[in-house]
């Protein structure tokens, strides 16, 4: 949940630092040109992912921010409540039930939360090959 809500509060750069520095030290450590290309390519990767970190969270009103916002975050807590339900029931022999969604909103959750997906698989493909 700590994860969670720094990323939601932009609190992004810091789950970078300590793998970026462990992968520097790889670098520096390298025995062979394999290791240190190999160290290399981590070092471009995790900057690449905290480039587009950072892009994401500069804006606050981009469509994956807000698309992650509005239909994600409730898509996941609905689903946390239905498996909560369906553990807790068994366990106290409770008869709790959670509603499902409306189909209107399932549809559009059918589109939207792949394409929120494939939206930031795309944003870090450019990023990694610009």
């Amino acid at each position: 949940m700590k994860w969670l809500v720094s990323i939601l509060t932009g609190g992004v750069v810091q789950q970078f630092t300590a793998p970026l520095l462990e992968a520097h030290r790889q670098r520096l450590a390298a025995q062979n040109n394999t290791d240190r290309i190999a160290a290399e390519q981590e070092i471009a990767r995790l900057e690449a992912a905290r480039d587009v970190a950072l892009a994401e969270s500069s804006d606050r009103f981009s469509a994956t921010r807000i698309g992650r916002l509005l239909i994600v975050v409730p898509f996941g807590l609905w689903w946390a409540a239905v498996f909560g339900v369906s553990i807790i029931n068994p366990l106290f022999g409770l008869a709790w039930s959670i509603d499902d969604i409306p189909p209107r909103f399932w549809d559009a959750a059918l589109v939207l939360i792949p394409a929120i997906i494939l939206g930031d698989a795309g944003a870090l493909a450019l990023k990694r090959w610009a």
